[in-house]
């Protein structure tokens, strides 16, 4: 029992001595560019008004690579861990208000705050949950992403195979496509906004700009689209199984004389807007708030 009892204790030891923390800490560009990768567990990034990048992580297992280096405005922080054998590190990195953010991650969530530089944002195996200001790129393979904007007057681009996707304040211009996940967007003012999905049900709230372009295609999903103010455009909307729903009044009508397939062409007040929405599997909702 003894034996049995030491052998444990070396093991608990071990693991104990396995744990590492690491704090880093160096001057850097007021508007530079920061660059964060890891392979296992967290990340976590924070603005605020020092011009200098600071990093506490948390390793558990040991890293097999660490960087954290200064290239002109650039810095670049990298922790690489194995994490076929358990080991993972929760990082914490706060940046310049004014950084542009490049991550990428494999297993590992991402959480981003006050950071006003444009973000480029990409995870394997991960949740993402970012507040925005500027220009936005996010990919994931499987993972929530989940973004907070403030009216953003950039390019908001977003690629997901498998998570819900769910998008507030953001605009004017938007690039959406998932395969396998529900979208929820929010914006105050759309110009222009390209929306593919495979699997997965939309909801789009706007107010349209008086030249905008909205292009949505689904697969296999419903799409619902709220309007505010007023609505100036032109609709072509043509579903192959599903139905067609308008608050504006016109009726959808058949689009072939045997077999599914429903169509809906109108303009509302003044045009100039366009709208067009194709769906194969799944119906169409028009409304305005």
């Amino acid at each position: 029992m003894k034996h049995v009892l030491c052998v444990a204790m070396m093991f608990l030891c071990a693991g104990a001595a396995a744990a590492e923390t690491v704090e880093r800490r160096s001057p850097a560009d007021p508007n530079g560019e920061v660059e964060i990768g890891n392979i296992a567990g967290r990340v976590e990034v924070v603005g605020w008004d020092r011009a200098e990048v600071e990093l506490q992580a948390d390793i558990a297992g040991g890293a097999d690579e660490l960087r954290f280096e200064r290239r002109g405005a650039r810095t670049v922080i990298q922790i690489r861990t194995n994490r076929h054998h358990g080991a993972a590190a929760d990082m914490t990195v706060r940046v310049p208000q004014g950084s542009s953010l490049m991550i990428n991650t494999v297993s590992a969530d991402q959480q981003v705050e006050g950071v006003r530089g444009r973000q480029r944002l990409q995870s394997v195996s991960g949740a993402i949950d970012t507040e925005v200001f500027d220009e936005f790129e996010i990919e994931t393979a499987s993972g929530e992403i989940s973004v907070r904007g403030h009216g953003g007057q950039a390019l908001a681009r977003v690629t997901s195979v498998s998570g819900d996707v769910r998008l507030d304040d953001i605009g004017p211009d938007v690039e959406l496509s998932t395969v396998s996940g529900d979208l929820n967007v929010r914006a105050k003012r759309i110009e222009r906004a390209r929306i593919n999905t495979t699997n997965g049900d939309l909801d789009f709230t706007a107010a349209l700009a008086p030249d905008a372009r909205i292009d949505a295609e689904a697969i296999n999903g419903d799409l619902r689209f709220e309007f505010l103010g007023a609505v100036n455009a032109e609709f072509d909307i043509e579903t192959f199984n599903g139905d067609i729903d308008n608050c504006f009044g016109p009726e959808p009508r058949r689009s072939r004389d045997f077999g599914p397939g429903n169509e809906l062409r109108f303009e509302e007040g003044k045009g100039g807007a366009t709208v067009r929405v194709k769906t194969l599997n799944g119906g169409v909702e028009l409304c305005k708030k």
